[in-house]
């Protein structure tokens, strides 16, 4: 058999493959670099356009409750920006920086086989256990990963406790309901989850991955108990993840800064992380008072901000970009009315019925971002935005019950 037999017998990849390959390969991408995760993004998009099946495939798509949910959210995001204070300039940056929505569609349309879902959870994992090994490379040598500090190796310290933790959420999830054949790669998954939740103990300084860590504990601890002993271990294992957090130099630390910069950020003269969000949250209040059913529209927080905080001095009162709370920038940008499209969107999610482990995976997660959101913009940021809507996408997707054999 010569070279040319041998290339007429590999297989070539239909669209459909190339599109969950260009998934999986995302949600690897966005951990590791931004300018590959974009580039993949782009080949995702250019692979459903050119294909008559796929583009079959999303509008069957929209027949899931988180489809519907997705496109009244886009719509919504279109609307506003026709009234944005900042002008349309500002309205189409912020349309185009929500692009990471179509990730949900996109993947609801594709991921209703188990193996594929499969697949986009140990993309994580493995590029979560890499992500990992670095961290700790890092901290042992001094030795920075790219532009990062020593001990980060996936963005920034929020990004990187976030993807850990659910990284660990997926691991134990996966031993307990689908644990692999090999035995080996069972091993490996039991390492990579112990070094994990240490890596988030003692070396990961994000507040905001604690948080998702807590939720998740009492998910998995509430998805994987039977009986009543499910809700004692739902507050009592975060507890105890919780009591190490404090025994932990770098997270407690970390967790009192927090709190003596929000309880004194009025005294301080000093610009700090917590200190400007308590600033930024009453500065944004009074804005959503006065326009609060329909907001300054997509993309108009900047204009509306300055305007409210204009002729008034101090570090308080500096003009920002984002008031570092998910929902309370959707009340400044779509007000109240959009406040509530959005809710109904999230809880569109909810209604998806995959097989376990995924809706628990995906919605676990899910509401850990929620909680998150309450002092960020996770469902907007780059990489927390693309993750969410392209996990739950793809594990929230229906998968179709199995054919019956025709009757004689």
């Amino acid at each position: 058999m010569n070279a040319m037999d041998i290339l007429k017998k590999i297989r070539k990849p239909n669209a459909l493959s190339l599109a969950r390959s260009f998934l999986v390969a995302e949600i690897a991408a966005m951990l590791v670099s931004t300018s590959a995760a974009v580039g993949i993004e782009f080949l995702i998009y250019l692979t459903f356009i050119l294909s008559p099946e796929l583009w079959r495939r999303l509008r069957d798509a929209v027949a899931q409750p988180m489809v519907r949910g997705c496109l009244a959210w886009g719509a919504m995001l279109v609307i506003a920006g026709i009234y944005c204070v900042g002008g349309p300039e500002a309205a189409l940056g912020d349309l185009a920086s929500w692009r990471k929505l179509l990730l949900l569609p996109l993947a609801a349309a594709v991921f209703d086989e188990e193996i594929w879902k499969n697949r986009i959870i140990h993309a994580l994992i493995l590029t979560a256990t890499l992500g990992v090994g670095l961290s700790y490379f890092s901290r042992a040598t001094g030795i920075t990963i790219y532009k990062y500090p020593v001990g980060i190796s996936v963005h920034n310290h929020a990004s990187q406790g976030m993807a850990f933790a659910v990284s660990l959420f997926a691991i134990i999830m996966i031993l307990r309901l689908r644990p692999p054949e090999k035995k080996w790669y069972r091993i490996f998954l039991a390492a990579s989850g112990i070094a994990t939740f240490l890596n988030l103990i003692f070396i990961t300084d994000g507040r905001s991955g604690y948080l998702v860590l807590l939720v998740v504990t009492a998910v998995a601890a509430l998805a994987l108990t039977p009986g009543k002993l499910r809700y004692i271990l739902a507050i009592g294992l975060p507890l105890a993840v919780a009591v190490l957090l404090t025994l932990s130099p770098v997270a407690r630390n970390r967790i009192h800064q927090g709190i003596n910069e929000a309880a004194n950020y009025q005294k301080d003269s000093r610009l700090t992380s917590m200190g400007v969000r308590m600033a930024m949250w009453k500065n944004t209040i009074k804005l959503v008072g006065k326009s609060p059913l329909f907001g300054y529209g997509s993309g108009g927080f900047d204009e509306a901000y300055r305007r409210q905080v204009q002729g008034k001095s101090g570090w308080q009162n500096q003009p920002v970009a984002s008031p570092h709370n998910q929902f309370l920038r959707i009340m400044a940008e779509q007000g109240i009315f959009g406040l509530l499209v959005f809710l109904a969107f999230l809880a569109t999610m909810t209604r998806q019925k995959p097989p376990l482990p995924y809706r628990v995976l995906a919605l676990g997660v899910l509401l850990a971002w929620c909680g998150t959101s309450m002092f960020s913009d996770h469902f907007s940021t780059f990489f927390e935005g693309r993750f969410i809507f392209l996990w739950c996408g793809a594990l929230l997707a229906f998968t179709p019950a199995p054919k019956e054999p025709a009757s004689s």
